[in-house]
């Protein structure tokens, strides 16, 4: 257990890698799945657009309380899912897992979307950390012993999603894993690669997805086949439109900006596939479409010990964080640099659990150290503004009241950045529900209260 913690600080020890041109093979043609590889794929793919779409995933975000340690002894592991049986999962022992997700352009070339899923299933949390694609990496030795033994031309440094592209479609996937493994320091277990054509019909089989689009986007390039037009506002997105929504690129903050939408977009269809009459109803499609579509190296085995655990996922304490960096242009070229303490402050929190907070008591009622905005997400004219005058009364900090004009729902929603926060607000409500999602956030406010369409008056 201890060499894996020790895995981040070993790992960037390498070699330095210089740019490096090699003669291009042509690829193998990709054998053809059998039947059983045909059924496991299946089976896991519907399990994992159950999960990720479920939140891909929920993690209890805790205030870190320090970085990484040496010691060898007594440390947690981030993943346990090569030692469960399938004994372990009837029995619904712990399992940790880490599965990486890829979404390819196209062609297929290169990763346009990637994030890495992390579940725990004895505390019934995951988490969804989003890799952005112009994060600006070393090539893993791993990668670089595979790329020379091919004899495949490479340059290093490069953008993560060029991993891909050098490696090639076959083993692409395998690659960027250890790329991922070297800058997370994390084992993944599994991945899953997710074409663009599945995309459009995920979406399209579950009837559209509900988002409000921050901005109108326009975009046009006939080389990738792309066309863009979506004006700002809530809108229900059919498979072409949200494939236009997650692939636009030009916004003020870059990369960083796109991968925000991206997560928004995964929490709105994740409230859409956990229906379990949407599930059921559109299971046939999910076959049918995934049947060609979706390249992943669970096996069958794999998928009938995870499904046992698909129950402890909960949609409603999605959490999604992004590596944390900031976008920089260098020799012309724009990249995400991320930053390799931050980065292992949250590889701490989130995939080894070190630095969680034991007594969530004290968080759960310090909600009036925060700026609260109150929305009327509902019908009742007013109501928005009497919610703040009690509030305010009670000694809390209401900085805006403002008209929701995103999806109605009949539960009240308290938007807040950490889990362990907004608790105490609950008590105000008839039915209120925490979300943890800094992405619906401003900059100025730290909890959003969305009040729910059954909510006719404050409770006393």
């Amino acid at each position: 257990m201890g060499k894996r913690m020790e895995r981040y600080e070993n790992k960037r020890g390498g070699r330095k890698m210089s740019p490096t041109q090699r003669n291009i093979p042509r690829e193998k043609q990709k054998k053809k799945s059998g039947l059983l590889a045909t059924f496991f794929k299946i089976v896991f793919s519907i399990i994992l657009v159950f999960c990720i779409g479920a939140g891909g995933a929920a993690f209890a975000y805790y205030k870190i309380t320090g970085g990484f340690s040496s010691e060898k002894t007594d440390k947690p592991v981030s993943s346990n899912a090569k030692n469960t049986s399938f004994l372990d999962a009837l029995k619904k022992k712990n399992l940790k897992i880490n599965v990486a997700v890829f979404g390819v352009d196209g062609d297929g070339t290169r990763t346009d979307v990637m994030f890495v899923v992390h579940f725990d299933s004895e505390e019934q949390r995951t988490s969804l950390v989003s890799m952005p694609r112009d994060t600006r990496v070393k090539i893993a030795s791993d990668v670089v012993s595979y790329m020379e033994k091919e004899s495949k031309y490479y340059q290093s440094p490069t953008k993560l999603n060029a991993v891909h592209a050098y490696v090639g479609k076959e083993k692409g996937p395998e690659m960027t894993v250890k790329q991922l493994e070297d800058i997370l320091g994390i084992e993944i277990d599994h991945y899953v690669k997710v074409d663009l054509n599945a995309f459009r019909k995920i979406v399209d089989a579950i009837g559209g997805v509900e988002v409000d689009v921050p901005q109108n986007m326009f975009y046009e390039d006939p080389y990738q086949d792309l066309y863009i037009n979506l004006k700002k506002g809530p809108q229900l997105l059919d498979g072409d439109k949200a494939e236009q929504l997650v692939r636009f690129r030009s916004y003020p903050m870059g990369d960083i900006a796109r991968v925000e939408v991206q997560q928004r977009f995964l929490k709105a269809f994740a409230e859409k596939v956990t229906s379990s009459d949407t599930i059921i109803k559109n299971i046939p499609d999910y076959i049918s479409m995934l049947y060609n579509d979706v390249q992943t190296d669970v096996t069958l085995a794999d998928a009938l010990k995870y499904i046992n655990y698909i129950s402890m996922v909960d949609p409603a304490k999605i959490k999604m964080e992004t590596l944390p960096g900031i976008p920089e242009e260098i020799a012309g070229v724009s990249y995400y640099i991320y930053n390799e303490e931050e980065t292992k402050e949250m590889v701490n929190r989130i995939f080894y659990g070190i630095g969680l907070e034991d007594d969530t008591e004290e968080q759960a009622n310090d909600s009036k150290k925060y700026n609260i905005e109150v929305a009327n997400g509902g019908y009742t004219e007013g109501l928005a503004g009497r919610v703040s005058n009690r509030l305010k009364s009670d000694g809390y900090t209401v900085s805006g009241v403002s008209t929701y004009t995103g999806t109605k729902q009949e539960y009240t929603r308290i938007i807040v950045k950490e889990q362990g926060v907004g608790e105490d607000l609950k008590d105000y409500f008839s039915d209120a529900r925490i979300e943890v999602d800094d992405s619906l956030l401003s900059a100025d406010t730290d909890i959003k209260i969305i009040i729910g369409t059954k909510q006719s008056d404050i409770d006393s």
